[in-house]
C-alpha cells in the first residue's frame, strides 16, 4: 500500500505543469495583445527560461522576465520565435522562414545556426 501511495504520488508531481503563469504574467500577455491560454504561449512557459548569448554575455529570458521588463515587442517576439524554433526543430523541410521576421536575440546558439540554414538556405 505504501509503495502504491508512493507511485501516485510521484506520477502526479510529474504529470502536473512545471510552471503556472503567474496572474501579473497573464495580465501582461493580454496587454500586449496575446492569449495566456494558446498553444504557443503555453509551450513557451512549459520551455521555461531560455539562456542566451546576448552582447557576449550570457543572459535569461522568459514569459515572466519580459514581462516584469515590461517588454510588450519582446514577450511577442520571445513567444514567436519559441514556437519557430520548436517547429524547425520536428519538421525542418516542412517550416516554411517566418514571413514577419525572426528575432534571433530569443534562440540559442544552436537554435540560431538551425534557423539561419533555414532562412539563409
Amino acid at each position: 500500500m505504501k509503495s502504491l501511495l508512493i507511485a501516485v504520488a510521484v506520477s502526479a508531481v510529474l504529470a502536473a505543469p512545471a510552471h503556472a503563469l503567474s496572474p501579473e504574467t497573464s495580465a501582461f500577455l493580454v496587454r500586449a495583445g496575446l492569449d495566456p491560454a494558446s498553444t504557443d504561449v503555453r509551450l513557451a512557459d512549459e520551455e521555461g527560461p531560455v539562456t542566451v548569448l546576448y552582447q557576449g554575455e550570457e543572459k535569461e529570458f522568459s514569459l515572466d522576465s519580459l514581462a516584469k521588463d515590461n517588454a510588450k515587442n519582446g514577450i511577442k517576439a520571445f513567444v514567436a520565435a519559441r514556437a519557430f524554433i520548436r517547429q524547425l526543430t520536428k519538421n525542418f523541410a516542412g517550416t516554411p522562414a517566418p514571413k514577419q521576421g525572426l528575432d534571433m536575440l530569443y534562440l540559442t546558439l544552436d537554435e540560431r545556426k538551425l534557423a539561419l540554414k533555414k532562412v539563409f538556405p
